[in-house]
């Protein structure tokens, strides 16, 4: 347990300092254990969010999914996975690299136009990518309680038994304060009816020290279906 703890998130720190001490529950380890590796995970979060009101057009059904990236390649991986996001929602969804050319040879809107009279969306999504920040933020000193290996008697044989479960000796491990440094990935996406050509639902979004690009994709979407539907847009 203890060499989990230390290397939970990849982050040196300093050797901690162990202390004994007697405990009354020794699962309030795996409690820590828990709250130390989720917070090694990603999370995408919808921070600015804004939809229309007034409209009074019909539910959209079929969206057309357009990334705004520079690199071609990345718009395909990204719209690929939008998709595929869609579909496993029940939602339909199409790839806008399909029926569209690369980002930087769209020569006007009426190219956009064709495409989603050809595609047979009621709707288009545009995410555009707004960059990346990275912050460094201090972590406090905590103080770590795991559960000693050491032999206790209890009353059906040696051991962690039943009787053993109140009152087993813990370590008290104390870890100084350190620095880490977060990745954040800033999107912006919004979405048009086709019926009327008015945006219907905007938000943006930031994913704190995502694994892959696939898991933004997988969160932005469960996201934004989730809040486009609370707002009657969506089935």
């Amino acid at each position: 347990m203890q060499r989990i703890l230390q290397n939970a998130c990849k982050i040196g720190m300093e050797k901690p300092v162990v202390l004994k001490f007697t405990a009354l529950r020794a699962t309030v380890s795996g409690i820590l254990l828990i709250v130390v590796l989720s917070a090694c995970t990603s999370s995408t979060t919808l921070y600015e969010r804004w939809s229309n009101d007034a409209y009074q057009g019909p539910k959209l059904e079929k969206v057309l999914v357009i990334g705004v990236f520079k690199d071609d390649i990345r718009r395909r991986a990204f719209e690929s996975a939008f998709v595929k996001e869609l579909q496993a929602m029940g939602e339909k969804g199409v790839a806008g690299y399909t029926l569209t050319p690369p980002n930087e040879n769209f020569k006007n809107k009426e190219e956009i136009l064709e495409a989603v009279k050809k595609s047979g969306v009621d709707s288009v999504l545009i995410t555009s990518f707004k960059g990346v920040i990275e912050k460094e933020r201090e972590v406090p000193p905590r103080m770590d309680y795991v559960p000693s290996m050491g032999m206790r008697y209890g009353r059906y044989g040696y051991g962690y038994g039943y009787p053993g479960y109140y009152g087993a000796t813990y370590d008290v491990v104390y870890r100084p304060g350190y620095t880490v440094k977060d990745t954040i990935v800033q999107l912006d996406t919004r979405v048009f009816s086709v019926a009327t050509q008015e945006m219907v639902w905007a938000g943006k979004t930031k994913s704190v020290n995502p694994a892959t690009g696939e898991e933004i994709v997988q969160e932005l979407v469960k996201i934004v279906v989730r809040d486009m539907k609370a707002s009657g847009l969506i089935k």
